[in-house]
């Protein structure tokens, strides 16, 4: 019992270098994707196919990496990494039940009306143009989300088991850090479009209050996946994720 109370977060364990490295690891990464942008295949739904699985495998590459760094290093289980299985079916149900509301949301006021009057910054993956396209669209979207956990995890971590404890940590209450937190989004993925800044930061308030409420980044990383699937198939296509 002694040890679970004197047990440290792995907040308390890192130090500026670590943080550093987490980040130049991130950036480098990032850098890494924008080269690979470059390459053009001819054909522009393979070459955006391409560059998306790209970011696919640099994001679980790095996380990896991050998880193999900070376990070698420190005394921590994988809880302490945000990781935390035990209340899953608790944890799962906000995420998901907020990721079917967007999904409705987009599919009635966005995808449907655009399929019949087409804009320019309108390329979705799927057109819903009849009530039968909603359920044949399920299995790619059910593909694109399961890919985009991958896509999600890593950000996850560092925003809410990084940022946001670094900063509740060592300077600030854990509203401020929230806040704080949820503005850097942007920041950590090189987005500074002002509508993109929006977006970013309310969907960074939900999955940082997700992970204030339930101490896992499970929840958040499912909800992020969601958001980025729904965004992909049903509005802007492969684009929407830069990096």
């Amino acid at each position: 019992m002694t040890v679970k109370e004197d047990r440290k977060r792995l907040i308390e364990y890192l130090n500026y270098k670590d943080i550093l490295i987490i980040l130049f690891s991130w950036y480098l990464m990032i850098i890494g994707i924008l080269i690979t942008k470059e390459l053009d295949l001819k054909h522009e739904f393979l070459t955006e196919l391409f560059h998306f699985l790209f970011i696919i495998s640099g994001r679980f590459i790095l996380f990896s990496l991050l998880m193999f760094y900070l376990t070698s290093l420190y005394p921590i289980e994988f809880k302490d990494l945000g990781l935390d299985f035990r209340q899953f079916r608790k944890g799962i149900f906000p995420s998901l039940s907020g990721a079917v509301i967007l999904f409705i949301l987009v599919i009635v006021f966005i995808n449907i009306p655009l399929s019949y009057n087409f804009t320019e910054n309108f390329s979705p993956l799927l057109k819903i143009n009849e009530l039968d396209n909603i359920v044949t669209s399920l299995f790619p979207f059910t593909l694109i989300f399961t890919a985009s956990i991958f896509i999600s995890l890593s950000e996850q971590f560092i925003i809410n088991v990084i940022i946001f404890e670094l900063f509740h940590y060592t300077l600030f209450n854990r509203l401020i850090s929230f806040i704080l937190s949820a503005l850097l989004y942007s920041v950590l993925l090189v987005e500074f479009r002002p509508e993109r800044i929006l977006l970013n930061t309310l969907v960074a308030m939900i999955c940082l209050l997700l992970y204030w409420r339930k101490g896992s980044i499970i929840p958040s990383t499912l909800f992020m996946a969601a958001y980025y699937a729904i965004y992909i198939s049903y509005i802007y296509g492969f684009s929407f994720i830069r990096f």
